[in-house]
């Protein structure tokens, strides 16, 4: 299992407002800076291990997706810590285009651009939070260099300003990547830490990119995350994770998610990358079964889907029913949407199945037109 993304600090922290159900809530996200922090993981962490399985705990940095309203939480209000929002130049992020699929609908902050200088503080920061979430019972680190936080937005030109080692060429800026991969191996061990990308490339045919997350473009896609991906050979990484540009729907409901009907682009590094690769992104069990059959992948992860069937690896195991998530709790401060979806023995039981049911070889083919299956009333 891997966590939500998870906070390494204030200035990391960005003040969830995306969606209604947030909004309305106040938001909740994650963090691993304190005491309290780690003590809430420990919780978690037993409850996974009581199970017999493994938890990675994914580290991120927002960078300039946080906004400084985080000054105003309470476990961070009176505290002299450094606060949001930076990144690697001063590139604000525009409401709009800019959010990709986030629906971001409030206009962001100019974001400080880190001084050289700064940039050990950060590393510093992942290295806390790795050696908290040691204590806190993680079997693995994750690192978070995707979709458009801090790691991307030194990867981009469009955004990356820089003049000193951290900008200009390629090499210079993934050193931040190298550079914080390096500090959380040292910290944890080998075999210990992974790392997330979501490469992109431009259509030929539309000269668009495939997937843009808050805004992080680049003039150079393919040569670069050809660079980061064969750079991370140097690491003993537990694995690469590498999210497929199709995942765009992130923000409609699984009707309107045409992405399963869309190829792979990240095929091409498979000869790129010599360790563990896994795939996440519009995969259904079928897909997942095709990809890794065909050595595309070795490991395929689901998020939306475990999200809402508890049981995920046993009734793909089964080919049994699966639970249609509902789009609409996502990232919410209750229980709908989040511990109330049934497992497979649980179907049938009028007072937890109040989702739709669909058979798993209808999932890649139109959702809105299957024929929901539904529980047997006998």
């Amino acid at each position: 299992m891997i966590t939500e993304a998870t906070h390494i600090s204030p200035e990391a922290t960005p003040v969830w407002t995306i969606y209604d159900a947030v909004r309305e809530g106040a938001g909740h996200v994650p963090g691993i800076w304190t005491e309290a922090q780690v003590r809430g993981w420990k919780a978690v962490t037993r409850a996974v291990h009581d199970k017999g399985a493994l938890i990675c705990c994914q580290l991120l940095h927002a960078g300039r997706v946080a906004q400084p309203g985080i000054a105003n939480h309470p476990i961070v209000r009176g505290r002299n810590v450094p606060l949001p929002p930076v990144s690697s130049s001063a590139v604000v992020l525009r409401p709009g285009s800019d959010a990709g699929d986030y629906n971001w609908d409030q206009p962001a902050v100019e974001p400080r651009a880190l001084e050289t200088r700064e940039i050990e503080r950060v590393i510093d920061d992942y290295r806390k939070a790795a050696r908290n979430a040691q204590r806190a019972g993680f079997d693995y680190i994750e690192l978070h260099a995707a979709h458009g936080y801090l790691v991307e937005q030194f990867f981009c030109d469009g955004i990356n300003r820089r003049t000193d080692r951290y900008g200009g060429s390629i090499e210079n800026r993934c050193r931040f990547l190298f550079d914080v991969v390096a500090a959380l191996v040292a910290e944890v061990g080998p075999d210990r830490v992974a790392v997330r990308l979501s490469p992109t490339a431009i259509d030929p045919a539309t000269g668009e990119f495939y997937q843009v997350y808050f805004g992080a473009i680049t003039s150079d896609p393919e040569a670069l995350y050809d660079h980061a991906v064969e750079g991370l050979n140097a690491f003993p990484l537990a694995y690469l994770m590498l999210t497929e540009p199709r995942v765009g729907a992130l923000s409609v409901d699984p009707d309107a998610d045409r992405s399963h009907a869309h190829p792979m682009r990240n095929a091409r590094f498979r000869t790129l990358y010599s360790g563990t690769l896994i795939g996440a992104g519009g995969f259904t069990p079928l897909t997942a079964e095709a990809a890794v059959g065909s050595g595309t992948y070795d490991l395929i992860a689901f998020g939306r889907w475990f999200l809402a069937n508890p049981d995920l690896p046993d009734r793909i195991r089964e080919g049994a029913l699966l639970n249609v998530y509902d789009r609409n709790t996502f990232y919410g401060g209750g229980a709908a949407g989040y511990t109330d979806y049934p497992n497979r023995h649980q179907i049938g039981d009028l007072v937890t199945q109040k989702y739709t049911l669909i058979e798993q070889s209808r999932i890649g083919t139109s959702m809105r037109n299957a024929t929901r299956s539904k529980p047997d009333s006998s």
